[in-house]
């Protein structure tokens, strides 16, 4: 799921060094012409003047540069044009610069940096939310208090002083925050660290109490991203090393200090390791005890400064799908130290689903399951390494594991996350909701690094206290914007041995084009875009072309067709009938059923109708060696399924939200589950 190449990094220019606030001046020679200017931009390869007079240049010309004036600044180096602008402004390559130059650049650079004199390349949110309803608003102070997060209170002068937040108090809409320095005098803004963002507090009035600073819980936050996958200090001595892109005699070797799927950062020495915002080092090695090093190429994306010396920032991409593999098998071993997705965890996980009563869901009992065991487990063997189409994550304790959940895209751009199960397991220390946080982060994130991912959904029980509290508000919150749905259905199972009535009058057959275009049209009119979109449920996506590819290639079957029933020739009633491969799902919540109306369905002729639909599933199953299948109600009126005596499993909700809410989803999900405070 991770691209092998660099496709997508910024414009050289657009990064690369550092803006210059000053008027440092620099020398610029074309031949026998001596052009004077202001530095705009340094690197240790670029840099950029604004001539004081026109200059008829070229790409390619050759020029020579002294930096500043006096002995202190002096620095001549070889350069090319690489480009001219209007004002006029030059941008110039240097030409093979000798170590000791670059040396010298790098000295000038940490003086204007420590005078406040440089301009760090922008970074600009990625994701900016006003939040406003109470029970959010409690929830993200209640998780702040909870982690003891971190974070700054900016004074309006632009100084800052370390904070982290103490404790939260519901009742009487409090906030404490332990200072690290003099607490300044109110209006300032807080800014505290969440999961992969930061959130923005306005102060207007402080007291303090025990050595704590006290606020009160504010109506209203602000949530800043600056990046969609969020750093993770790792869990073990990570470490990288390479030799200098420009001179190769310098060798770098630093611990890394945090990372994701597409980026990294560690601590810099500048002088030494000679780094700068725009540079690519076309080679890289990660290495950490127990797994091979990784080979990676990249681009520095910016150079912080930090209480504890310089801070490198890069944007990574490994050199090949192995590499590719294997950089995932690290950055997830860091990041997710608790949780497993690779090894043969199928009995560990079949007695998870006997002791935490997956089994015994409603409707179901364990001896339902007994003859799924090799089907299920085959299916798991032929994913294992497959994580482009599904994996398992489990958490052991000990021999036995506590939580488990599967992550699936049986649809073009869709992830499903099914088979959530967790117990307590004796001797273990860990909460519930420290469980549920891990699997979910471990079955959700690598997800993000899918660049055809558009959609996540989940058949979800209806009364569950948990999902009710994480799934369903999350997609309450944001269903104005159209990207989250909840669509209630009520889940029956069919057994496909056993007679079914099939009414008189009604023909069921494929559809003819005019009948698959109403049958569409009707699935627009009264389905929300989120369903229909990461069901497939469009006509352009509709016959599972891409995915029974995908899972055909790993001997996997995915099938999809549509039957119509007519009454006296006219269409009345659709029915989407599809299927995966047997053991994906022990409630074969993807071999289902769907019934669609074309008219009342009060009409006797629209419930004979959704008879005869459910008489040609049993028979399409049949062919297929399947037992059972199941049936999403979703009509007002069921008298058809009391006609059919399907088995009851219970209300359930399905639940979508749009890839681009991620981020704020896992944000959310981290919150809820962080375990409370005192």
């Amino acid at each position: 799921m991770l691209a092998d190449t660099l496709d997508g990094m910024s414009g050289r220019e657009a990064v690369l060094g550092y803006r210059v606030g000053t008027e440092l001046t620099a020398l610029a020679s074309f031949g026998n012409r001596h052009a004077p200017g202001r530095l705009v931009q340094l690197s240790l390869e670029h840099m950029t003047l604004q001539l004081a007079s026109q200059a008829a240049l070229e790409p390619g010309q050759a020029a020579s540069v002294v930096l500043g004036h006096g002995e202190r600044w002096a620095t001549a180096l070889d350069a090319e044009v690489m480009d001219v602008r209007g004002t006029p402004e030059v941008s110039l390559r240097f030409v093979a610069p000798p170590l000791d130059a670059g040396r010298r650049i790098v000295s000038v650079l940490e003086a204007l940096r420590d005078n406040g004199l440089l301009l760090p390349p922008e970074t600009r949110p990625v994701w900016r939310e006003s939040i406003d309803h109470p029970d959010r608003v409690a929830r993200i102070c209640d998780a702040l208090a909870a982690r003891q997060a971190r974070g700054v209170a900016r004074l309006p002068g632009g100084h800052k002083v370390e904070v982290s937040a103490a404790f939260f108090d519901v009742h009487e809409g409090l906030m404490g925050w332990r200072f690290d320095g003099p607490v300044p005098a109110a209006p300032f803004v807080l800014e505290a660290f969440g999961y992969s963002s930061v959130v923005h507090l306005e102060v207007h009035e402080v007291r303090e109490a025990a050595g704590l600073v006290v606020i009160a819980v504010p109506k209203e936050l602000v949530r800043y991203r600056h990046r969609w996958l969020r750093r993770a200090t790792p869990s073990s001595p990570c470490t990288l090393s390479f030799s200098h892109a420009l001179w190769p005699q310098v060798h770098v070797r630093r611990p890394v200090l945090d990372l994701s799927y597409e980026g990294l950062a560690f601590a810099t020495e500048p002088g030494e390791d000679l780094m700068y915002p725009g540079m690519r080092q076309p080679v890289l090695e990660v290495s950490m005890e127990g797994l091979p090093p990784v080979r990676l190429r990249a681009e520095v994306r910016n150079i912080a400064t930090t209480s504890t010396g310089r801070r490198c920032g890069m944007f990574v991409r490994p050199l090949d799908v192995a590499g590719a593999r294997a950089w995932r098998t690290l950055v997830e071993t860091q990041m997710h130290p608790t949780t497993k997705v690779d090894g043969d965890w199928s009995d560990a996980t079949w007695s998870l689903f006997e002791r935490s009563g997956y089994f015994r869901l409603p409707g179901k009992s364990p001896e339902d399951f007994d003859d799924l065991r090799s089907t299920y487990d085959a299916t798991q063997a032929r994913l294992e390494g497959r994580t482009q189409l599904g994996y398992r994550v489990v958490r052991p304790a000990g021999e036995m594991l506590e939580a488990s959940v599967s992550v699936a895209r049986p649809y073009e751009g869709s992830w499903m996350a099914h088979q959530l199960a967790r117990q307590q397991v004796p001797g273990t220390r860990s909460s519930a909701r420290e469980a549920l946080r891990d699997i979910y982060l471990r079955g959700y994130e690598p997800t993000q690094v899918d660049p055809d991912v558009k959609w996540f959904f989940a058949f979800c029980e209806a009364n569950v206290r948990w999902v009710r509290y994480t799934k369903f508000d999350f997609a309450t919150w944001y269903a104005h914007t159209g990207q989250t749905c909840l669509v209630p259905f009520r889940l029956m199972e069919a057994e496909v041995e056993r007679p079914w009535e099939v009414p008189m009058g009604i023909d069921v057959a494929t559809p003819t084009a005019e009948e698959r275009t109403r049958f569409f049209e009707q699935v627009s009119r009264t389905r929300p875009v989120a369903y229909r979109e990461a069901l497939d449920l469009v006509p352009e996506r509709f016959d599972l072309a891409g995915p029974r590819a995908k899972w055909g290639k790993a001997g996997l079957g995915r099938e999809r067709e549509l039957f119509v029933a007519r009454h006296r020739g006219q269409p009345v009633a659709l029915a989407v009938v599809e299927s995966a491969e047997p053991g994906l799902n022990l409630f074969n919540v993807l071999d289902g059923v769907r019934l669609v109306p074309l008219a009342d369905d009060t009409q006797p002729e629209v419930q004979d109708a959704f008879m005869a639909l459910l008489a040609r599933a049993a028979d399409w199953y049949r062919a297929r060696g399947r037992k059972v299948f199941v049936h999403y109600v979703e009509s007002e009126c069921v008298m058809y399924a009391e006609r059919a005596a399907l088995a009851d499993l219970g209300e359930g909700k399905l639940w979508v939200i749009s890839a681009s809410l991620l981020p704020e989803f896992l944000e959310h999900l981290h919150e809820s589950t962080t375990p409370r405070g005192g």
